[in-house]
């Protein structure tokens, strides 16, 4: 009978001992789910850290931008902003203001000229010049003999530079190939057959590699605008 009563004892108490142990467990995980449902950031806030960082990426390339991308840009700013004013109210009190803000800084980007609108500094196309043209760069001085060779050597070194380009160094390239041509219109006539070949398939390779890097880098502006807004 004492081995009996000594058994239920034993067995009593580790029962209490577990019960007493998942209750604390239980106890324990409580404050962490409920600190976890407290300390989730709301979608909304998010959506707001990446339209702050889309815009400071637009702000830094306004200077490169053209007004044929402008109608892009808008397109994606409305879509971003029309996310969050949806759910505008979910926003903190200095959210709400950081996004009125961040929506002030793009009527002011957008009232800047864009690269394509700003002219040209004739001190830069004289550098540009030198540095495209070597010894050719005075282009009004260049012989019908001299103007092939002068063609070559443009093209040789787009070809060098051209990858660490902005639209606004293509504008000013554009200008001075566009000088030659004034230059060969009034030389023309001395030109051989060879060399009236030879200069056209110079002038279609630039145009050719021109549009290939604006393509490039408006998949890149399409590709880091709504990647960052996700």
């Amino acid at each position: 009978m004492q081995k009996g009563n000594i058994f239920g004892l034993v067995l009593g108490l580790t029962m209490a001992c577990s019960g007493t142990g998942w209750a604390q467990e239980q106890e324990t995980e409580k404050p962490t789910t409920s600190s976890a449902k407290e300390t989730q950031e709301p979608v909304v806030e998010q959506d707001l850290r990446n339209f702050k960082e889309w815009v400071r990426l637009q702000s830094d390339k306004v200077a490169t931008t053209t007004r044929a991308e402008w109608p892009t840009i808008k397109s994606d700013f409305s879509r971003q902003a029309n996310k969050i004013e949806g759910s505008f109210q979910n926003l903190s009190e200095n959210s709400k203001r950081e996004f009125l803000e961040l929506k002030t800084r793009f009527q002011e980007l957008e009232a800047k000229p864009m690269a394509d609108e700003v002219p040209l500094q004739a001190e830069e196309v004289r550098l540009r010049e030198k540095e495209l043209l070597g010894s050719f760069a005075n282009v009004q001085n260049i012989s019908a003999i001299h103007l092939r060779e002068a063609y070559i050597r443009f093209m040789q070194n787009v070809r060098v530079k051209r990858q660490a380009w902005t639209s606004r160094d293509w504008d000013y390239a554009d200008y001075i190939l566009q000088n030659l041509g004034k230059r060969k219109a009034a030389v023309e006539e001395k030109l051989t057959t060879l060399d009236e070949i030879k200069i056209r398939s110079l002038i279609g390779e630039f145009y050719t590699l021109r549009s290939g890097q604006e393509f490039k880098e408006q998949q890149k502006a399409k590709k880091q605008g709504p990647g960052k807004a996700q």
